[in-house]
């Protein structure tokens, strides 16, 4: 398989460990919370970028300076943002991936772009606004993924629940519930 030096960026520490934990048997990953001075001079250093455009913009860490390197940069990005949003910045080889993430796409747009591939995945091309219909569907919520069904893993997703179930504090585990009328 292909060994990859990849760049994270994810303010989101459950969705910067579900993805390290995804990518980091077959690649060289390195996580950072932001893109500051230090990152941003170092873009060039990587043969893949995953920027989380949308927590980014959520945490007002988005800015133009941080866009204008993105957009300046050659290195391959994959850029994670909510349907419906529309703040990737515009260049080759940079292509928009829908949240929630599902497995299989997202690690064939890894995949294909480490492989060097121009086309990260039949019907999709760099600056898409959708990797794959399964990606583009707005009515999946993320809490879905913690309910346990048969037919997920047929979709491959990534499941945040194994990260984080280990340090679920006391209070959460028991909730009393109310009787309905």
């Amino acid at each position: 398989t292909l060994m990859g030096r990849i760049l994270l960026i994810e303010p989101q520490k459950i969705l910067r460990q579900a993805i390290s934990l995804a990518l980091f048997q077959q690649h060289d990953v390195q996580v950072e919370e932001s893109l500051g001075a230090a990152q941003l001079a170092s873009l060039k250093d990587y043969d893949l970028l995953i920027v989380d455009g949308a927590a980014l913009q959520e945490s007002k860490q988005l800015n133009a300076e941080i866009t204008r390197a993105i957009q300046g940069c050659k290195t391959p990005t994959l850029w994670l943002e909510e349907p419906g949003a529309s703040q990737a910045p515009k260049r080759e080889k940079l292509l928009v991936v829908r949240k929630p993430i599902e497995r299989e796409p997202f690690q064939s747009a890894v995949d294909s772009f480490l492989s060097g591939e121009t086309s990260p995945k039949k019907g999709a091309r760099p600056s898409s606004p959708v990797l794959g219909a399964k990606a583009a569907a707005p009515e999946r919520e993320t809490r879905k993924k913690a309910d346990a069904s048969p037919e997920q893993g047929s979709f491959g997703f990534i499941d945040l629940v194994d990260v984080v179930e280990e340090k679920a504090s006391p209070r959460q585990e028991k909730k009393p519930t109310r009787k309905s009328k």
